[in-house]
């Protein structure tokens, strides 16, 4: 009888062992960690983060940015920009307002870095605005395109969360541009690349053309500690032509 009976207790035991298999199978397959998206996948995915990226940007209205030398205007007016912010001086609000000046800070990130609550307080206490002057300060005429990006993009971005407003105009390094600049700028939401017609070093004006101020003239000076004598300078100049200080902003929209 027992031996009749052996066949079927092999069969058993296997049919045993297949059920065991299964179980660990699914058990298996309920821990393993969801599985990686495809090269598709992730290249789908990417591209709706950096669209998202994108869209948070304003399109630039006119394309690449122009550039300008002077603001085409009549008016008896005369624009002082302020760059880098290399130097600070809780003085220096003073001495602006003290001369009825406001003006632009082209600032370049890697001074704002240090001290952003203090580009903010000089720019609210004398009625000046903050503009893009690149994020090291790098030559940037001859790069790619995406190296400019990097140097200009990224900078509006920080300026527009930090200081409450995108920056509209940009100074090129140096002043050296070309036309992957005027993409860039225009890229990060910039209508005009600034140059400038005369500049202010040590209470000295160094003219480019004319030894005086005319209507729409661009002034250049920098955060140094030649300051107060600069933007004496400046002021002295303004009067003696018959000029005002007035903001690029309201003139260059």
């Amino acid at each position: 009888m027992l031996e009749r009976l052996k066949p079927f207790r092999y069969v058993a035991l296997a049919a045993v062992a297949l059920l065991v298999a299964a179980i660990i199978l699914v058990v298996e397959e309920r821990e393993q960690p969801p599985s990686r998206p495809t090269g598709e996948q992730t290249a789908a995915t990417s591209d709706v983060v950096h669209g998202a990226d994108h869209q948070s940007r304003p399109a630039p209205r006119i394309g690449p940015a122009q550039l300008v030398y002077k603001v085409e205007t009549t008016d008896p007016v005369v624009f002082l920009t302020i760059d880098d912010g290399a130097h600070r001086d809780p003085a220096m609000a003073g001495i602006l307002r003290r001369d009825g000046v406001k003006a632009t800070f082209f600032l370049t990130n890697r001074y704002v870095r240090r001290d952003p609550d203090f580009f903010r307080k000089l720019r609210d206490d004398t009625g000046s605005v903050i503009q893009n002057h690149s994020e090291s300060h790098e030559n940037l005429a001859g790069r790619p395109l995406g190296q400019q990006e990097a140097e200009i993009v990224p900078v509006s971005d920080t300026y527009a969360r930090q200081f409450g407003q995108r920056p509209t105009l940009f100074r090129a390094p140096y002043g050296n541009s070309d036309d992957v600049t005027l993409q860039a700028a225009g890229e990060a939401g910039a209508k005009y690349v600034v140059h400038w017609g005369s500049e202010i070093k040590g209470g000295q004006i160094r003219f480019s053309g004319p030894r005086e101020f005319r209507p729409g003239s661009i002034v250049l000076m920098h955060f140094t500690e030649n300051f107060e004598a600069d933007v004496t300078a400046f002021v002295t100049q303004a009067r003696a032509n018959g000029l005002r200080p007035a903001l690029l902003t309201d003139y260059l929209r």
